[in-house]
């Protein structure tokens, strides 16, 4: 936990530096909300959009809060060792006495508190600024469905960032994932109007479980009890794949050590 909590410190030091970062990332957040909702003009009252309450706004507008705050999971592993990479500091800190999981938790904790800055900046944009109808109650119940799928897709991250670890260039996982999921899962569109093959299939991916249960508690007005299924089969893709992913990046890690691969650029 020290070693996290000290990679956050770092991490937090350096892009409190650069002083007007955070509010262009907050003015970015705006800005994309603004255009989901000028493009929700151009869709009234959409036949496959029955089953929900709500505009088509609301709609999108919770599918990519999942999808988008779980990327942060995806991508903050693979982004903090290139960075690394690049100002030369990596082989120093996977050679420290430190714990994988340690280091690894620290590369996370900084991008999710920011990450979870900008989901509320964009859903209280929503809310507070275009007046989306999405329940207050409702978005304190998702918090553990975005937790659980943030997990899935940070455990894919992990295994991501373990193979950079070695090839030093190109991610070969997390673009493809990140971009299949926002399809399969139904973000932004209903998974209603996809063939009937890939919405077999869609169910396969973690997103698909996370954006349904969300929908349900911010549009109609769901429960906790009425999406514990969803919470389930979450709870097991994340039991499942991330165990997964750290023995991954341990194994790459080790691989580095041994094969003194660490050091090169």
């Amino acid at each position: 936990m020290r070693t996290a909590l000290a990679v956050f410190r770092r991490d937090f030091a350096i892009e409190r530096t650069y002083h007007f970062q955070f509010a262009l990332s907050l003015l970015q957040t705006a800005v994309f909300g603004v255009g989901l909702y000028f493009i929700s003009k151009l869709i009234e009252d959409p036949e496959a959009l029955a089953n929900y309450n709500g505009t088509y706004f609301d709609f999108v507008m919770a599918g990519l809060a999942v999808t988008s705050f779980a990327s942060v999971g995806l991508q903050s592993f693979g982004n903090s060792l290139v960075r690394e990479q690049a100002t030369g500091t990596i082989d120093l800190l996977l050679v420290a006495p430190t714990s994988p999981s340690g280091l690894m938790g620290g590369m996370f904790l900084f991008p999710f508190t920011l990450g979870s800055v900008q989901l509320v900046a964009l859903l209280g944009f929503g809310i507070g600024v275009v007046g989306s109808g999405m329940p207050i109650g409702g978005l304190l119940l998702s918090v553990p469905i975005l937790l659980l799928t943030t997990a899935t897709f940070a455990a894919v991250g992990i295994a991501a960032a373990g193979i950079l670890l070695l090839a030093k260039r190109g991610d070969p996982l997390t673009g493809p994932f990140s971009q299949i999921s926002m399809i399969m899962s139904g973000a932004i569109f209903p998974l209603e109007i996809l063939p009937g093959w890939a919405q077999a299939i869609s169910i396969l991916f973690p997103a698909t479980w996370g954006v349904r249960a969300t929908r349900e508690l911010l549009l109609n007005d769901a429960g906790w009890r009425d999406v514990v299924p969803e919470a389930v089969v979450l709870a097991g893709f994340t039991a499942l794949m991330l165990p997964v992913g750290i023995w991954m990046m341990r194994r790459c890690i080790e691989t580095g050590r041994r094969n003194a691969l660490l050091g090169g650029y």
